[in-house]
């Protein structure tokens, strides 16, 4: 048995309103590789989509794909997450049309089920949405923190009982769009606006798994349980979606489990169609001549300058020429020490906006400015180098 685990596609996620972008190339490859592979089984662990109504485009490119999957006779898996599923599972969704249509080759999974696909166990574990224990009476009063253990038992629980009724004599795989509390956040925390609650990976092993295949974190990651060596398999975000994931690779799994021993082994497969993102470190003369010229044309660019250039004149042509020849410009990030007593406009600072932006970072007692300062910081310089662009216009 040979399945694709993939997730978090994100169709439809929009980068910058200059990129001409074809949203479906990461996708159309993996599809590819389906086929070319003979794969029994392609999973979706998650986010196929941006937002809970992509436009027609999107779930027409979308099935598109699904379509060539089950004309192959390719078994298509999907799990609900927290960016493409309901909080409410009784409400129709627009993955909802796979089922009417009844396509036997595709199932869609908005709530814990058991699924046998071709001599596969299969439990699944959509994203489980707070609000629904909070809309019920006797959750109303619980703090966040009750609620998180509540819907973890729920879900352990869940587990347990889909366990009960799975074929024994099959191996058995899990499907979950969940945080893991062992795992590592992505860039995803930019793009993402729900509270989660984090589930460990022991309380979700189980001795008859021999796979897990995990959505929901964009960073790609393989954990391993203690009490029974298992692998809960993050494939990340097949796409990039900021100059963070910059050097990741992103791309799927292909995994193979063998019905006898009922074991896994996987392996990651590189998609060469992700965005590509390209950050110019310039700190010195020479670094200008090092500038990768068709990795510009091709990817979403910015330039950071740290120190100044003994011709300057030189410096400016090369910028122009990266401004006119990057697929995106996304701008240039001024990094160099400005000097006390700088005038900009019309007022007299007495420190630059990068210190004034540390200062006010380094006051600021929070747990995500603290553990995303250099990020933030990088994104705030962003938007005072496109302002001060526009400024100069």
């Amino acid at each position: 048995m040979r399945l694709l685990h993939t997730g978090d596609l994100h169709l439809g996620f929009e980068v910058y309103r200059e990129e001409d972008y074809d949203y479906f190339k990461p996708l159309r490859y993996s599809v590819d590789y389906a086929l070319e592979k003979n794969i029994d089984l392609f999973v979706i662990a998650g986010d196929i989509f941006d937002r809970r109504d992509p436009s027609a485009f999107i779930q027409m490119g979308f099935a598109k794909e699904i379509k060539r999957l089950i004309d192959k006779g390719i078994e298509v898996l999907v799990i609900t997450g927290n960016h493409d599923g309901s909080p409410n599972p009784e409400r129709n969704i627009h993955l909802d049309i796979y089922k009417e249509l009844e396509l036997s080759g595709v199932r869609v999974s908005k709530k814990m089920e058991l699924f046998n696909i071709k001599g596969l166990n299969i439990i699944t574990i959509p994203y489980p949405f707070k609000r629904n224990l909070f809309a019920k009476d006797e959750y109303r009063e619980k703090t966040e923190g009750e609620i998180a253990i509540i819907m973890n038992d729920k879900t352990t629980q869940g587990i347990d009982f889909l366990l009960e009724n799975a074929d024994k004599n099959l191996p058995t795989i899990l499907v979950a769009h969940l945080p893991l509390l062992e795992g590592t956040v992505g860039e995803e925390v930019y793009s993402s606006f729900t509270v989660d609650a984090p589930v460990s990976v022991e309380a979700l092993d189980r001795k008859d798994f021999c796979y897990i295949a995990m959505g929901h974190f964009h960073k790609r990651q393989v954990l391993t349980s203690r009490r029974f060596d298992h692998p809960f398999v993050y494939s990340g975000s097949i796409d990039r979606i900021s100059f963070g994931e910059e050097a990741e690779e992103k791309g799927f799994f292909e995994v193979e489990i063998d019905e006898n021993s009922k074991a896994s082994s996987f392996e990651f497969v590189k998609n060469p169609y992700a965005r590509s993102f390209y950050s110019i470190t310039l700190r010195e003369d020479k670094d200008l001549e090092d500038i990768d010229r068709e990795k510009v044309k091709s990817s979403i660019t910015r330039v950071i300058v740290y120190n100044d250039f003994s011709d300057e004149s030189h410096f400016k042509n090369v910028i122009d020429e990266v401004k006119n020849n990057a697929l995106v410009f996304v701008g240039i990030e001024d990094r160099r020490v400005v000097n006390d007593s700088i005038i900009r406009t019309t007022f007299k600072i007495s420190i630059s906006p990068k210190e004034a932006i540390e200062k006010y970072l380094n006051l600021k007692n929070d747990q995500f400015v603290n553990e995303n300062k250099d990020k933030i910081l990088d994104e705030a310089l962003r938007i005072l180098s496109e302002v001060d662009q526009e400024n100069e216009k």
